[in-house]
């Protein structure tokens, strides 16, 4: 019995002792399966980032050389645009020079043309029995028809060359809420008398604007040219468009 025991007990040992080294095989199998996956994952990976690397770092030469680009492109035209600048600059000082060359030429013309007036009204037949010529008038509406601009040109046609004074007389004839009126444009404050007083020898041109009354439309401007000794010598009277008020 004894025996038998002991020879059931070795077989029990034996069989434990199989199984311990089966289950160290298999864990020892299942650790180096695992550890070689995790390396093939591991280079796997690390190869996958490597492509990874490149390609930005392809991408950044390319964004990089790119950028280069679009900086000298930027300088080109900040050239290009100190250039058009500088052209302007030029061509507006051109144009004011031109301006002020036609400014002077006109006022070269003005002043032979009134010089051929007074020489024509020198030389006509009636030139003896007049005092002062009324050669130009002109109204027109200023701004938003709250004023109304005027230019009157007088020559004086004297066979002695002497000077001639005296003054003008504007009225404005018009309506206002209450019907048809006169304004005499020095008693209504509307232009100081001392700006229609003329003193010259051969032209004088007087220029200005009239301030509007409130609520006033004028159809017409009435002109006197009076001498010093309160003689009438010339009168005329224009018409202002009432539209363009």
């Amino acid at each position: 019995m004894a025996s038998k025991a002991a020879s059931t007990m070795a077989g029990n040992i034996e069989i434990r002792v199989f199984r311990d080294g089966r289950i160290q095989a298999l864990g020892a199998g299942a650790f180096l399966l695992l550890s070689a996956l995790l390396m093939g994952v591991y280079f796997f990976g690390r190869s996958g980032l490597d492509a990874q690397i490149a390609q930005l770092e392809n991408n950044q030469v390319a964004f990089e050389d790119q950028f280069e680009r679009q900086r000298r492109t930027i300088e080109r035209l900040e050239f290009q645009v100190a250039e058009l600048n500088l052209s302007e600059s030029v061509s507006e000082l051109a144009a004011a020079d031109l301006q002020d060359v036609v400014i002077n030429q006109q006022s070269k013309i003005a002043q032979l043309e009134n010089e051929a007036i007074y020489y024509r009204n020198l030389m006509s037949p009636g030139a003896g029995a007049r005092e002062v010529f009324v050669h130009r008038i002109e109204v027109a509406p200023g701004h938003q028809g709250e004023t109304l601009n005027y230019q009157i040109l007088l020559t004086h046609a004297d066979p002695d060359g002497g000077k001639t004074a005296g003054r003008l007389g504007l009225k404005l004839a018009g309506t206002v809420a209450e019907g048809e009126t006169l304004i005499d444009v020095v008693d209504a404050g509307l232009v100081d008398h001392s700006a229609l007083d003329y003193e010259f020898r051969y032209f004088q041109n007087f220029k200005g604007a009239l301030k509007l009354p409130e609520g006033f439309r004028p159809s017409s401007l009435q002109l006197e040219v009076t001498s010093l000794a309160g003689k009438l010598l010339e009168q005329q009277e224009v018409d202002v468009q009432m539209e363009d008020v």
